[in-house]
Protein backbone atom coordinates (compact mmCIF):
# COMPACT_ATOMS: atom_id res chain seq x y z
CA UNK A 1 0.00 0.00 0.00
CA UNK A 2 2.65 2.54 1.00
CA UNK A 3 4.90 1.37 -1.86
CA UNK A 4 2.40 2.42 -4.52
CA UNK A 5 1.77 5.73 -2.75
CA UNK A 6 5.52 6.34 -2.53
CA UNK A 7 5.93 5.63 -6.27
CA UNK A 8 3.05 8.01 -7.02
CA UNK A 9 4.76 10.70 -4.94
CA UNK A 10 8.07 10.23 -6.72
CA UNK A 11 6.37 10.64 -10.09
CA UNK A 12 3.81 13.39 -9.43
CA UNK A 13 5.29 15.21 -6.38
CA UNK A 14 1.88 15.54 -4.71
CA UNK A 15 1.71 15.88 -0.93
CA UNK A 16 1.12 12.65 0.97
CA UNK A 17 1.05 12.01 4.67
CA UNK A 18 0.97 8.73 6.51
CA UNK A 19 -0.88 8.31 9.80
CA UNK A 20 -0.29 5.14 11.78
CA UNK A 21 -2.09 4.44 15.02
CA UNK A 22 -2.89 1.71 17.45
CA UNK A 23 -5.32 1.09 20.25
CA UNK A 24 -3.91 1.99 23.65
CA UNK A 25 -3.73 -0.89 26.15
CA UNK A 26 -5.45 -3.26 23.73
CA UNK A 27 -4.10 -6.33 25.53
CA UNK A 28 -6.02 -5.21 28.62
CA UNK A 29 -9.24 -5.05 26.57
CA UNK A 30 -8.72 -8.67 25.49
CA UNK A 31 -7.63 -9.80 28.96
CA UNK A 32 -10.48 -8.05 30.81
CA UNK A 33 -13.34 -8.49 28.35
CA UNK A 34 -12.37 -11.36 26.04
CA UNK A 35 -11.20 -11.58 22.46
CA UNK A 36 -14.68 -11.14 21.00
CA UNK A 37 -14.95 -7.83 22.82
CA UNK A 38 -11.52 -6.92 21.45
CA UNK A 39 -12.75 -7.78 17.95
CA UNK A 40 -15.71 -5.42 18.44
CA UNK A 41 -13.34 -2.65 19.56
CA UNK A 42 -11.28 -3.20 16.39
CA UNK A 43 -14.42 -3.09 14.22
CA UNK A 44 -15.62 0.15 15.82
CA UNK A 45 -12.15 1.66 15.48
CA UNK A 46 -12.01 0.71 11.79
CA UNK A 47 -15.49 2.12 11.16
CA UNK A 48 -14.49 5.42 12.77
CA UNK A 49 -11.34 5.57 10.65
CA UNK A 50 -13.38 5.10 7.48
CA UNK A 51 -15.91 7.71 8.63
CA UNK A 52 -13.12 10.27 9.14
CA UNK A 53 -11.32 9.51 5.87
CA UNK A 54 -12.01 11.08 2.49
CA UNK A 55 -12.77 8.99 -0.59
CA UNK A 56 -9.23 9.68 -1.89
CA UNK A 57 -7.50 8.46 1.28
CA UNK A 58 -6.23 4.90 1.59
CA UNK A 59 -7.03 3.26 4.92
CA UNK A 60 -6.46 -0.18 6.33
CA UNK A 61 -5.65 -2.38 9.24
CA UNK A 62 -1.90 -2.83 9.43
CA UNK A 63 -2.00 -5.74 11.84
CA UNK A 64 -3.30 -6.60 15.28
CA UNK A 65 -4.69 -3.39 16.71
CA UNK A 66 -2.70 -1.14 14.37
CA UNK A 67 -4.13 0.89 11.48
CA UNK A 68 -2.77 3.19 8.76
CA UNK A 69 -4.15 5.98 6.62
CA UNK A 70 -2.39 7.47 3.61
CA UNK A 71 -3.77 10.96 3.19
CA UNK A 72 -3.65 12.34 -0.33
CA UNK A 73 -2.95 16.02 -0.94
CA UNK A 74 -2.17 16.43 2.75
CA UNK A 75 0.77 18.12 4.39
CA UNK A 76 1.68 17.67 8.04
CA UNK A 77 -0.82 20.27 9.23
CA UNK A 78 -3.74 18.66 7.39
CA UNK A 79 -2.65 15.23 8.61
CA UNK A 80 -2.57 16.50 12.20
CA UNK A 81 -6.10 17.88 11.84
CA UNK A 82 -7.24 14.48 10.53
CA UNK A 83 -5.39 12.59 13.28
CA UNK A 84 -6.80 14.74 16.06
CA UNK A 85 -10.35 14.49 14.70
CA UNK A 86 -9.96 10.71 14.54
CA UNK A 87 -8.40 10.52 18.01
CA UNK A 88 -11.20 12.55 19.57
CA UNK A 89 -13.97 10.58 17.84
CA UNK A 90 -12.46 7.30 19.01
CA UNK A 91 -12.04 8.61 22.57
CA UNK A 92 -15.76 9.50 22.51
CA UNK A 93 -16.79 5.99 21.40
CA UNK A 94 -18.53 3.69 23.81
CA UNK A 95 -18.36 0.08 22.69
CA UNK A 96 -20.97 -2.09 24.36
CA UNK A 97 -20.26 -5.79 24.19
CA UNK A 98 -22.56 -8.24 25.99
CA UNK A 99 -23.70 -5.50 28.34
CA UNK A 100 -20.17 -4.32 29.18
CA UNK A 101 -19.17 -0.76 28.34
CA UNK A 102 -15.67 -0.38 26.89
CA UNK A 103 -13.93 2.97 26.44
CA UNK A 104 -10.55 3.20 24.74
CA UNK A 105 -8.13 5.62 23.15
CA UNK A 106 -5.55 5.54 20.38
CA UNK A 107 -2.04 6.90 19.91
CA UNK A 108 -1.02 8.23 16.50
CA UNK A 109 2.11 8.97 14.51
CA UNK A 110 2.26 11.22 11.44
CA UNK A 111 4.85 11.54 8.69
CA UNK A 112 4.61 13.70 5.58
CA UNK A 113 6.42 12.18 2.63
CA UNK A 114 9.35 14.25 1.41
CA UNK A 115 12.39 13.88 -0.83
CA UNK A 116 14.46 13.13 2.31
CA UNK A 117 12.61 9.84 2.72
CA UNK A 118 14.28 7.34 0.42
CA UNK A 119 11.65 4.58 0.24
CA UNK A 120 8.24 3.43 1.47
CA UNK A 121 9.72 1.41 4.34
CA UNK A 122 11.51 4.50 5.67
CA UNK A 123 8.28 6.49 5.42
CA UNK A 124 6.46 3.89 7.50
CA UNK A 125 9.37 3.69 9.93
CA UNK A 126 9.29 7.45 10.52
CA UNK A 127 5.55 7.42 11.17
CA UNK A 128 6.01 4.46 13.51
CA UNK A 129 8.67 6.35 15.49
CA UNK A 130 6.21 9.22 15.89
CA UNK A 131 3.56 6.72 17.08
CA UNK A 132 5.94 5.41 19.74
CA UNK A 133 6.70 8.96 20.80
CA UNK A 134 2.96 9.39 21.45
CA UNK A 135 2.85 6.15 23.44
CA UNK A 136 5.95 6.99 25.49
CA UNK A 137 4.58 10.42 26.35
CA UNK A 138 1.25 9.43 27.82
CA UNK A 139 -0.76 7.89 24.95
CA UNK A 140 -4.04 9.27 23.53
CA UNK A 141 -2.18 11.85 21.45
CA UNK A 142 -0.75 12.53 17.98
CA UNK A 143 2.94 13.10 17.25
CA UNK A 144 4.65 14.29 14.10
CA UNK A 145 7.80 12.59 12.79
CA UNK A 146 11.00 14.58 12.94
CA UNK A 147 12.47 13.95 9.48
Amino acid sequence: MSGKAYSHFKRYKKQLSLVIFDIDHFKAVNDNHGHQAGDEVIKQCAATLLKCARATDICGRYGGEEFVAILTDSDTNKALIFAERLRKQIADLLVIYQGTEIKFTVSLGICQLSEKIKNADSWLEQADKALYHSKENGRNQSSIAKT
